[in-house]
């Protein structure tokens, strides 16, 4: 997948730290960042750098007080290469957000993979429930 739109997911501000995670499913080599974009600008942090060839979390906790991640963005940006596409093609790649333990959001880019270097982009932006 080349492109990802924008999903939006709600968070509380008084319900506790959000937390991102990245998933890779599939047999393949990852290797990412997860990007916190400030509201309305281009000015980013890193929040998680990585690969998926080792047992680390690919976790993150986003920046407190809690109230402040309205409006921001969290960008995965990944390139993968399919170990043995021939007899595993299929692939996942999430970017999850948890609050207080649990799952309040997620996006996904589920593909082929064809035995050469690929890429994968995924937004999410963040906003206060109401």
């Amino acid at each position: 997948m080349l492109y990802s739109t924008v999903k939006e997911i709600y968070f509380e501000t008084e319900a506790g730290n959000l937390i991102v995670k990245a998933v890779f499913l599939g047999k393949m080599i990852a290797n990412y960042e997860i990007l916190l974009r400030e509201k309305d600008s281009n000015a980013q942090t890193t929040l998680a750098d990585g690969d998926n060839t080792n047992p680390e979390d690919d976790v993150a906790l986003l920046p407190s007080p809690v109230s402040n991640n309205h409006g921001r963005r969290i960008v995965l940006e990944t390139g993968f290469y399919g170990i043995d596409h021939t007899n595993y093609p299929d692939y996942e790649i999430r970017l999850e957000v948890f609050q207080n333990g649990l799952k309040i959001g997620s996006t996904i880019d589920k593909g082929k993979l064809d035995g050469k270097g690929q890429y994968s982009l995924l937004f999410i932006k963040l906003l206060i429930k109401e």
